[in-house]
């Protein structure tokens, strides 16, 4: 019987066999690609899985949502096939940032590629709609649509102090207590505030007939 050295017979270390440090690679980086794969793929579930969500937003202008299901989504509102017929009414509102008026953008909460629309949507004033006169609406709504953000410790991306809060004036009157609780009303003149100039916010707003 021919002699088989030790270390071969017990596949000890040390005896290099061909083409064996290159399968180890190999495998080494399918391992890496599959774990690389798999991760991806779990941080796009985790993301993507119910849609594009809330945009990031800093300092103005805030332009109308890219994205205009997941803003009226997160103001627990749908998206309707035609504006409501009971309930129709109009409020104005001033964004006002270190004494600089913000534009409110038309064309929130209007899906024009689906030909839906939000019971709240702008066309330079804010378009109030329901088929239910039992419907109540609300500023705080109005902003998570847009997806600003809206307390008195922030304004979009802006950081108040607590001694200059984001502050709501309704008709030209300060309002106390949390901004996004402001039940919008027929033709009410609302003015956001964030660190304004000492002088007087819009207390009146001339609203289009039949509005």
């Amino acid at each position: 019987m021919a002699h088989v050295p030790r270390a071969r017979r017990h596949g000890l270390p040390g005896v290099r066999r061909p083409g064996s440090r290159g399968l180890r690679l190999d495998w080494f980086r399918v391992r890496v690609l599959i774990s690389a794969a798999a991760t991806a793929l779990l941080v796009l579930g985790l993301r993507g899985g119910h849609g594009p969500g809330p945009e990031a937003r800093g300092a103005p202008p805030w332009p109308a949502p890219a994205s205009v299901t997941a803003g009226v989504q997160a103001a627990g509102l749908p998206l309707l096939a035609a504006p409501g017929e009971v309930v129709r009414f109009a409020v104005h509102l001033d964004v006002i940032v270190d004494g600089k008026p913000v534009t409110v953008p038309s064309g929130i909460g209007v899906d024009v590629p689906a030909r839906r629309m939000s019971p709240l949507y702008t066309s330079g004033i804010v378009h109030v709609t329901a088929n239910s006169d039992q419907s109540v609406f609300t500023l705080g709504q109005f902003f998570a649509e847009w997806q600003v953000p809206l307390s008195r410790g922030r304004l979009g991306g802006l950081r108040a102090s607590p001694s200059a809060p984001v502050a709501v004036y309704l008709d030209g009157s300060p309002v106390a207590g949390a901004p996004g609780s402001v039940l919008l009303t027929p033709h009410l003149q609302i003015a956001v505030t964030y660190r304004p100039d000492p002088g007087p916010v819009p207390s009146a707003y001339a609203f289009p007939v039949g509005t």
